[in-house]
This record gives structure tokens, sequence and C-alpha cells, in this order.
């Protein structure tokens, strides 16, 4: 029977501890498996980078960090360019590479995700300044030496491209990182590089042609199916709750420059040829663009966006001359008529553009539109609106808004904005849309007309017009809307919403009379103040001058007592009992205290002037002479301000000076061959006192 009971018990230790060393590492394998550590390609590129404060950036950075929130997954980057990290992952050294284009023979030596990062366009870009090379002649690639990443699908579509095309390229193989690569490009080593479409490149360089486009994979090492198998999960949840994920941050990390900065050739020649490109303006129409009365200059967020313009175009002499008209019509018919080469702002749409034989580029300035209604009325706008809308005339853009999203609504024209809000007001018209930036320039007349504003939620875009067959024109000011960001401009139309008001007095008195009435009872206040003040600093000024009169005996005095002191043989002081300030000394004293002067010394205390041990020997010295009724005089040994031991004599007398302000007079002579009462024993009032009686000075 204890047998058996041993045994049990040693079989259960054993079960014990076999629960043990197996849940241990379990757990463990658990918490690693929780965090898997991925081997990840890093290559220089738009795609991975570092900021100026050495931060890692690009869409591939991003994409990974979003990934990591659905698998789990840390990072250990391997930085190399991406030719050398292709082979790496071909031989197991790294898990994961991004931008990878899908080719029937990698599957064999890689995985590639079920669904792509993004999609991308493949260009050769050339060095701006070449002219060798133009976009409408590709005979003039003929025999170039053109650069392209060894193993890439850019390879691929490159000589598909050439052949298609029939170019005779000298395609050139590079193993480097891009930035090198348009480094060569810039230096003249190659003529051109096939890469993605993007414009990070810190080189001057192009798009000359587009040779192709793809979509681009993550690629997982033919070892790690584990990785696609949730890279695959992690891609799916993401595009799951956000289709438009890739195309989001594709456009704001990886396409963050839309479209090159620099000019072609033919553009900079076009500039040359034509010089000043004559723009016609709409003119009172602030923000947007006004004339200046003084100058005659223009004004508005249209000057700032020709700053910008002139700004963001690399090495262009582009100039721009500005002419106001009364309205945008007028500026189109000036428009057919040649005498300027665009019109700004416009919107109309592509028909109605067509139809007037011209053209719109990118919307180069948007504003969110106001609806101005009675305060009566509290229906909301839709398409389905039925309403009576008043524009003013010649305001084409309004009408293009009106028809594009309120096409149930019956347009009434009236002349001038003000007579468009009396329309409403008097019931003839239900509304009057106005940019949310020209609000703030009505509100007198708003308030005048019990009228409200409430926005639409819809915007309109205003862009240049330009003759329909002005090819480079329209593509160089397309240039302009491109490169120009709309926060730019939604600060300069903010900046130039302020107006001047003019009121009348009249007006001003009935809209602020409790203000009028408040400002005469304290100017009334003010009066009856001032008189008793002067009452007051009449009074004052007597009393003044009387204390003048004071001062300047007490300042007599003050010399008297100085000359008397620097006529005193030995160091001499006086000070203020009640702060210890010197008010006084001679020269001696000043020296004694390392000072230049007197006027150095005045003001301060012994322990501003001496060391504490010395200054406290002074301030106690000064309580005895305070306590005395008649002078305390005693010997002691002082260094002198050489620094040798000397015998001194030493009388402090207290006084009251002329102002009742109690005083102590000091003086030290040199007594060094004196017989004298030693300080040491006239600690005391009582044991000076028996000093004195018994001692006898003589010399």
């Amino acid at each position: 029977m204890r047998k058996n009971k041993s045994l049990k018990r040693l079989l259960m230790l054993f079960l014990i501890i076999a629960f043990v060393i197996n849940i241990v590492p379990f757990k463990s394998y658990a918490e690693e498996q929780d965090h898997k550590v991925v081997r990840v390609g890093w290559f220089t590129s738009s795609f991975c980078y570092y900021d100026e404060f050495g931060r890692r950036c690009g869409i591939d950075y991003e994409y990974q960090q979003k990934l990591s929130a659905y698998t789990g997954w840390t990072y250990e980057y391997v930085e190399d360019s991406w030719p050398n990290l292709l082979e790496k992952l071909k031989n197991g050294e790294i898990d994961l590479l991004s931008d990878v284009s899908y080719k029937p023979e990698r599957e064999d030596y890689m995985y590639f995700s079920d669904l792509p990062m993004g999609t991308e366009s493949y260009y050769i870009y050339i060095d701006a300044d070449n002219r060798e090379i133009t976009p409408d002649n590709l005979d003039s690639l003929d025999g170039k030496k053109i650069g392209v990443n060894k193993g890439s699908v850019q390879e691929g579509f490159l000589k598909d491209w050439a052949d298609k095309n029939e170019v005779d390229l000298n395609i050139v193989q590079l193993t480097g990182e891009e930035n090198e690569s348009m480094e060569m490009v810039a230096a003249g080593e190659i003529d051109g590089y096939a890469a993605i479409f993007t414009f990070d490149s810190e080189q001057e360089v192009m798009p000359i042609a587009r040779i192709g486009g793809s979509d681009y994979y993550y690629a997982v090492n033919k070892d790690r199916p584990d990785l696609l198998q949730e890279l695959n999960m992690a891609l799916a949840e993401i595009q799951d709750e956000d289709p438009y994920f890739n195309q989001k941050i594709s456009g704001d990390r990886l396409y963050s420059e839309r479209t090159s900065a620099l000019l072609t050739p033919i553009q900079e020649d076009w500039i040359k040829e034509h010089g000043p490109i004559r723009i016609g303006y709409r003119d009172d129409y602030l923000p947007f663009c006004d004339t200046v009365d003084e100058t005659g200059e223009l004004t508005g967020a249209l000057k700032d966006y020709f700053a910008h313009a002139e700004n963001n175009l690399k090495d262009s002499n582009i100039e721009f001359e500005t002419i106001p008209f009364k309205s945008t019509q007028e500026a189109l018919d000036a428009l057919k008529a040649g005498e300027i080469d665009a019109v700004f702002p416009v919107y109309l749409s592509t028909y109605d553009a067509d139809q007037m034989d011209i053209r719109l580029t990118d919307p180069a300035i948007k504003t969110e539109m106001n609806a101005v209604m009675r305060s009566t009325d509290d229906r909301s706008l839709s398409s389905e609106s039925d309403i009576k809308l008043a524009i003013n005339e010649g305001m084409m853009n309004i009408e293009t808004f009106a028809k594009e999203h309120f096409p149930k609504t019956e347009i009434k024209n009236y002349a001038g904005l003000d007579k468009c809000y009396k329309a409403v007001a008097d019931g003839e018209v239900d509304c009057v849309l106005i940019s949310n930036y020209r609000i703030p320039s009505s509100e007198d007349t708003l308030s005048k007309y019990k009228l409200y504003s409430v926005p639409t939620g819809e915007s309109m875009p205003f862009s240049f017009a330009v003759n329909k067959w002005d090819k480079e024109l329209y593509f160089l000011l397309n240039k302009t809307a491109i490169t120009t960001k709309s926060e730019d401009m939604d600060s300069a139309l903010a900046s130039y919403m302020k107006y001047d008001k003019r009121v009348t007095f009249m007006e001003f008195l009935k809209d602020n009379w409790l203000i009028v009435i408040a400002v005469l009872v304290v100017m009334f206040s003010i009066v009856i103040f001032l008189m008793v003040q002067k009452m007051k600093a009449d009074r004052t000024a007597s009393r003044q001058r009387h204390l003048l009169k004071e001062a300047a005996e007490v300042a007599d005095l003050k010399q008297t007592i100085s000359s008397l002191l620097d006529n005193m043989p030995g160091m001499n002081f006086t000070k203020d009992a009640e702060t210890g300030k010197y008010l006084a000394c001679n020269q001696a004293f000043a020296e004694y205290a390392k000072k230049k002067s007197p006027d150095e010394v005045v003001g301060h205390t012994p322990y501003d002037l001496f060391d504490a041990e010395i200054a406290k020997r002074f301030v106690e010295d000064d309580s005895m002479a305070l306590s005395m009724d008649g002078p305390y005089i005693f010997f002691d040994e002082m260094p002198d301000r050489d620094g040798e031991q000397r015998q001194i004599k030493t009388t402090k007398l207290k006084y009251t000076d002329a102002n009742g302000r109690l005083c102590v007079l000091g003086m030290f002579q040199d007594a060094s061959d004196s017989f004298r009462i030693s300080r040491d024993n006239a600690k005391t009032k009582e044991s000076y006192e028996k000093a004195r009686n018994t001692g006898i000075i003589f010399t």
C-alpha cells in the first residue's frame, strides 16, 4: 500500500515537472509568434528614404507600418540597391521586398502578394538641359545610352517599347540606387534613365517618353509561406476597409510632386519668343482679383498665384502682364480678338468651353459657395431644389455653377450684386450664390436686408481660359496650376478678405448711441477728475518746493560732511544706522575698501565691500557705538591696504543728522606706537568704561 502511494506521488511530481517544462517554451514561442521579426529590403528611392531629420519615410515605410497593425510584425531593415535586394530575396537573405512587378519567371524563387501595392508608370528621364532628345521626335533617341535597373520590370518594358517604336537604344544595365542613376544622367555619363513616374529626384531631370506601366507587389521569401498568408490577409482587410487606400497613399507619398517644375526646351523657346503672358482678369472681384486705384496694379489672390508660379517653375524666365476687365465676358471677347493670351477666373462646362473654342486649364483656385437667403427661409439646397436664383449680370461662372449643381433653378439677372440682394429681400427671387470668401465684405448689406448665408456644400473651381489651339500656352499654364499648392491659395484668399468700411457720422451715432452717451459721461467725469487733480497738484507742488529747499540744505550739509571727512586724518566715514549703508567717506577709506573713489562706496553696506569676517566686526562695532552715550574708542590690529598688520585707533560716534536720521561716524587712525585699550577688554560698555578709567593712554 505504501509502495503504491509512493508511486502515485512520483507520478504526480513527474507530470507537474513535464507540464512546467512544456508550458514555458510554449509561452515563449507564442510571444515570439505574436511579434515576428521580418527582414525587409530598404532601397533609397521615392518608396523609402530618410527625411532631413533622419526619419524613415515613403510609401513603402507607411505601408509596412499599416501591415504591422494587422500582423504584429516588427522589422529588421536591410539596406542596399533594389537590384541587389532582389538577389538577396532570391537567396533567402531577406524576407520581404516592395515595388516588385510580376514576371512569370520570378515565381520560381519568390511569392507575390494576392493584391498589389499600387500601379506605376515607367518613363525615360533625360537631363533638363538636353536639347538633342525631344519628345516629339523619337528618332532623336537612336544610339542614346539609356540606363535601367538590371533585372527590373522596367528593363523589359524599355526593350519592348524600343522594338515597338523602332528606336535603336543603347541599353545600359545598372545596379545602383535611383538617385545615383539620376546623377549619371545629370553628369552626362548616360543620356537617359528608365524609372517609375516620380518627381522627387534631387537632379534636374524630366520625363520624355512613357514606356509602360504595371501593378507592383510585395515579394516574399520562398522559405516564408507563413508571412505570405499573413500578408495576404492583412492586404485584404486594408483594402476591404478602404478600397482607395492604395491610390491615396500613392498620391500623398509617391506623387507628392504631381508634375515636373522644369520647363521643356520647347516651352522655354516659346517663352523667349512670346515674351510676357498677357492675362485678362475680372476687376473689382476680391479676394480673387482687383486693381489698386492708386497704382493700377493687380492685387488679390491672383497676384500671389503668379508669384508662386514664377517661383515654382525652375530656371524659367516666365513673366505675366495683367489687364483688368469689367466682366469675364469682356475679357473673353478680348481673348478672341488676340488682345490677351488668357482669361481668369473662368468656370465653364467642358461643352460650353468647346463651343466657345477655348480650353480650360486645371483649376488654379477653388472656392466654397454659399447661398444668401431670407432669414425667414429655412429651405435646404440640393440638386432637386426648385428655386429662383438672382445672378449679377455677366457672371457666367455663377450661371454655370447653378446649371451644374442646381439644374432646376430659374435664373434672373440683375445689374449689380446689391440689386440681387434686394431682389431676395423683396421676395422676387429665393437666393443669391456667392463665394464664401466674399461674405465678410457683404455683412452690412445682409444685415440691412435681413438676409443670411448658408453653405451649399459645393465648391467652384476657377481656371485659366486660353484659345483652343494655343497648345504651348495651355500646357504652360496647366503646369503652373498643378505645381501651385492649394493650401497656398487658400491662405492667399483668406488674406485678401479684409475690406475698408466707410460709414457716415449719423450711421455711427445710430448704431452706437449707447457708446456715445457712455463716452460723454466718461469725458465729463475726466474733466471733473482733472480739475480735482489740479488742485491737489498745486498743493503737492507747494510741498515739493518746500522739500526741495530742505533737500538743498541737506545737500549742502552732505557736502560739508564730505569736506570734513576728506580733511580729517586717517580713514573716515559716516553711515545710516538703520540700513547700514555708507553715506559718505574720504578717499583713504575708499582705497581701503579697494574702490577708486568715495562714490563707489556710498550706498553699499560693509558686506558689499569687505569679506564676511571684517564686515561682521564692523557691524558689531557699530552696534556698540549706538549703545554708548558718548564716543566708542578702542584699539585693534587691522591689515592696511597692503595687507600689513597695523595698530589702529577706532572711534565711532552716533549722531542725528538734519533729517532726523540716526547715523554713525567712524574714524580710523594708525596708533601702532601708542599704548591703548585692547578691543578684547572693551567688548561691553561696562568693560570699556573700566578700561578707560584705569588705563593710561600716552604716546
